[in-house]
């Protein structure tokens, strides 16, 4: 009985310290997210640009998700993918060459579900490194979506250098570390830099 008791007061102390932790990745991520998009308004203000009031809207509606929507473990798949072209949009704006950045959906999105921000670390990370002083870019994403699986492709030229490894900058530690918490045995990530670029292929087992 008393080893027992150990185990499970072993068990409910591993517990919270996965949600503490998770808890410090995900508040790591919104400010990540946040000072990345100021950016890109910033960028379109200097311009004087005619898109800045659009990408404003844009930027509150990514924000309202991630207030309102990311506090739950899961989330629609649905919503999810709204949000990263919510996201493509606000980056489309400031760029020079936006017919250059590709997203992809295959398969019958239904009512899967997906723990929420676990992408989009990856796409910030493909304009980052993949965007040059004048604005041009390459950003190729390829989502293909079974009935309990996904596998997320992303593709981008590497204008800046970059890193693979476990000096990836914040976001994609962070992703790193929130698949082995969220998607322990039930995620494939395979990451290259390769010919000037970078891909990324991650394969998740949506099963609840």
């Amino acid at each position: 009985m008393e080893w027992n008791r150990n185990e499970i007061k072993k068990k409910e102390i591993e517990t919270q310290k996965s949600k503490a932790e998770l808890n410090f990745l995900k508040n790591q991520l919104s400010p990540h997210f946040l000072f990345n998009s100021l950016n890109s308004l910033y960028s379109l203000s200097v311009k004087k640009s005619d898109a800045a009031p659009e990408a404003i809207i844009t930027l509150s509606e990514l924000m309202r998700y991630m207030l309102y929507q990311t506090d739950n473990d899961y989330v629609a798949l649905k919503e999810e993918l709204e949000y990263i072209e919510n996201y493509l949009k606000l980056q489309r704006l400031r760029l020079a060459n936006d017919e250059f950045v590709s997203f992809e959906i295959n398969g019958t999105i239904t009512n899967q579900k997906i723990r929420p921000l676990l992408l989009i670390s990856f796409i910030e990370n493909a304009f980052k490194y993949g965007t040059d002083a004048q604005g041009k870019t390459r950003v190729v994403i390829n989502i293909i979506v079974g009935q309990k699986t996904l596998e997320f492709m992303c593709t981008n030229i590497t204008q800046n250098k970059i890193k693979t490894g476990n000096n990836t900058g914040i976001g994609l530690k962070n992703t790193r570390s929130r698949l082995n918490l969220l998607y322990p045995g039930k995620h494939h990530l395979e990451v290259s830099n390769h010919s000037n670029q970078y891909k990324v292929n991650l394969k998740l087992d949506l099963s609840v």
